[in-house]
């Protein structure tokens, strides 16, 4: 549950415009479909029957730092792109933007990732990617999405020089893609929707990877978490491959962070643990 003081809820009132029931211009679609960028559940049916801001103020009491950060960076964000912060101070955005970052956890991110080369991600166009990736919730359907989706992982991969293929067929099963990484192939499994990822979609992803050289690893880059307990039944298993969510690469991108030290990173804690999730603000 984030902490947040008087204050500060006053500050996220007053930008976001919630006095009168209302967050910014959203109709209730709109809301629905912008807080699914923020958590996979949809937040119409948790908070029934309340008005946008109160459900938004129920939320910052109920989610954690990092995700009321996520929040607050996102609407701070659609703001701008949509011109709608001429009425509200630019000190008033400028310290909830910095407020939003910190419960996001942007001071402990750069300190932990002090080490990343600045030549990594300097030719990184940053803000493209995280533009293009908002844009697939904007596709109308899951299909679309899904299609999409797999075509900015490959986009995604080539801006940090990755020798990406994209998805293909082999005489048995379908591939969402690979890379290369340190000299290893790395496959690519990419879901996104917003229903629960099982362990029988892991357990699949897991038998395809098996089924190669013996070196191949493999990346599950999903828009949904799977249930605590679906990723402990991986733990210490031998697995070969790791989770990365769509919240952990918008957070990659916001904060600038090379993709390929956090993959690293990811599976160094992989092989050092036997766990296959470990969340990007909590990699060393």
């Amino acid at each position: 549950m984030a902490k947040l003081s008087f204050t500060e809820k006053q500050l996220i009132e007053r930008v976001f415009g919630m006095g009168s029931g209302y967050v910014l211009n959203f109709s209730n679609r709109e809301f629905e479909e912008f807080m699914k960028d923020v958590v996979s559940y949809n937040i119409y049916q948790k908070y029934p029957g309340l008005s946008k801001a109160k459900m938004l103020r129920q939320f910052i009491e109920d989610e954690s730092d990092a995700y009321v950060g996520k929040m607050i960076i996102l609407l701070i964000n659609y703001m701008k792109s949509n011109s709608l912060d001429k009425n509200i101070t630019q000190e008033d955005i400028a310290k909830l933007y910095e407020f939003g970052q910190k419960k996001l956890g942007k001071d402990s991110i750069s300190h932990k990732n002090t080490t990343t080369s600045p030549n990594k991600t300097s030719k990184v166009d940053f803000e493209y990617l995280k533009r293009e990736l908002l844009n697939i919730e904007k596709k109308q359907t899951q299909q679309q999405k899904g299609y999409a989706f797999e075509i900015y992982l490959k986009h995604l991969f080539e801006a940090f020089n990755l020798d990406v293929r994209a998805s293909y067929r082999t005489e048995n099963d379908q591939i969402d893609g690979s890379f290369i990484l340190n000299g290893n192939t790395i496959l690519i499994e990419a879901k996104y929707r917003t229903t629960e990822i099982s362990k029988n979609d892991l357990l699949l992803f897991s038998h395809k990877i098996e089924t190669k050289s013996p070196f191949t690893k493999g990346v599950f880059v999903t828009l949904s978490r799977p249930s605590d307990k679906t990723i402990e039944y991986f733990y210490d298993k031998s697995s070969r491959l790791i989770l990365f969510t769509v919240e952990e690469i918008y957070i990659l991108l916001e904060y600038k962070i090379s993709l390929i030290d956090i993959l690293i990173k990811k599976f160094r804690h992989l092989e050092e643990t036997g766990t296959i999730f470990h969340h990007v603000m909590c990699l060393r």
